[in-house]
């Protein structure tokens, strides 16, 4: 088995990012503008830094899940796995977690979160109706969005089910 999908964005969150990154360019203009280097730099790292841990495609072979983003990737080995849910309702699993470290809603829900009945987990989401969730045996638990979602869980499930 081997997987390849890229990560889609969903509606709500193209218009956030695209508004996001409308404002944070009239920023860094008006920062070159007044001339004040400073925030020159942080204006610039406004947009360039989330760009670098945007996940971009997931890789999901009999071995092991691999999140790709510009910074590197995120690696979860399918022998590690326990178990591989579709995420049916991603409205109220969302409303249901905070925010530890991460955007939620610019480029997608990313970044480490607290589910209320879950606990941690670390969040790969760029479309919220494309949902999964993979819960390692050692419980760090993953939520990952792809378009061939119910694939990926059946492919998964398949593999630690043997």
């Amino acid at each position: 088995m081997k997987i390849k999908s890229f990560f889609q964005w969903d509606l709500l969150i193209s218009i956030i990012t695209i508004v996001f990154n409308a404002l944070f360019v009239f920023c860094v203009w008006d920062a070159f503008q007044t001339g004040v280097l400073a925030f020159e730099i942080i204006s610039l790292c406004f947009i360039i830094i989330p760009i670098l841990f945007l996940p971009i495609r997931l890789i999901v072979t009999d071995q092991e899940l691999r999140v790709i983003r510009l910074c590197g990737w995120v690696k979860i080995n399918v022998s590690d796995i326990k178990s591989c849910v579709i995420i049916k309702d991603s409205d109220e699993f969302f409303n249901n977690g905070k925010r530890r470290f991460g955007s939620g809603g610019m480029y997608g829900i990313l970044g480490h979160f607290k589910h209320n009945r879950l606990g941690k987990m670390r969040c790969f989401v760029t479309h919220r109706e494309q949902c999964f969730l993979v819960k390692t045996k050692s419980d760090r638990i993953f939520v990952i969005s792809s378009s061939k979602r119910e694939e990926i869980v059946a492919s998964i499930n398949n593999v630690i089910s043997t």
